[in-house]
């Protein structure tokens, strides 16, 4: 699959990059996790689905998007259904997005939404092709951090999550991040006391959040962070 349909740049920066990702985005990123990336000083990528937001009270709605835009962060494209792909197709999840996109461009007042993560993380050949066409990155849910050479339409990432919240092994991804000047991405869902599967603690969030202001990376939302990796390429 990474040698299909690929958009291979390569990541080797002076100093490593970490971007903070969401997924769907419950009400309990925008309560509980915005006030710790707040405290912080972080932006942060918000994967949104505009389909969940308006069906389900338990996700940000419109309002929630708009405030989250105007202080900074990414607003990102997560499909408008959460489209499932091991039940439909390329074509169809594709177009799934685009109507995501132009929800979210309306709302938004912007021209374009320029990056994705895969719903489910599930991905093939054909929906790589497809939606490399019209974003910038494709996140998956694929462990690893991206570097070297990047298939910027298969971008790594480690999962927040807090039944599988690993001190020791998130220490070791920055070192190892630190050390080959990579692009290091997490993700979650929500940041609860009670977290569901999908999501961490709020004490998990602010512990990690500390951890990568104390290492020697840069901490971007995803936007920025494929502008500072492409300017490096291009130099």
């Amino acid at each position: 699959l990474q040698t299909f349909a690929s958009k291979r740049i390569p990541v080797r920066m002076g100093r490593p990059i970490i971007s903070i990702t969401f997924d769907d985005v419950p009400r309990t990123a925008m309560t509980n996790g915005v006030p710790i990336l707040d405290r912080c000083g972080v932006k942060a990528t918000f994967y949104v689905a505009m389909g969940l937001s308006r069906r389900e009270d338990s996700f940000i709605g419109p309002e929630e998007i708009v405030e989250l835009s105007r202080c900074g962060h990414d607003i990102s494209c997560h499909t408008y259904s959460h489209y499932r792909l091991n039940t439909g197709t390329a074509q169809s999840m594709a177009a799934d997005a685009q109507k995501n996109v132009h929800e979210l461009c309306q709302l938004l007042d912007v021209t374009s939404i320029d990056h994705f993560s895969y719903p489910f993380g599930q991905v093939n050949f054909k929906a790589k092709r497809l939606l490399g066409n019209n974003y910038k990155t494709l996140r998956s849910s694929r462990p690893g951090i991206n570097q070297v050479s990047t298939d910027m339409y298969l971008l790594r990432a480690i999962s927040l999550y807090s039944d599988r919240f690993d001190k020791e092994s998130i220490k070791q991804v920055i070192r190892k991040a630190e050390h080959s000047g990579g692009w290091l991405i997490f993700y979650t869902h929500g940041v609860s006391d009670n977290p569901d599967a999908y999501s961490c603690t709020p004490e998990q969030f602010e512990w990690l959040l500390d951890q990568c202001k104390s290492s020697k990376a840069e901490i971007l939302p995803i936007s920025e962070a494929y502008t500072s990796i492409i300017a490096n390429h291009n130099d």
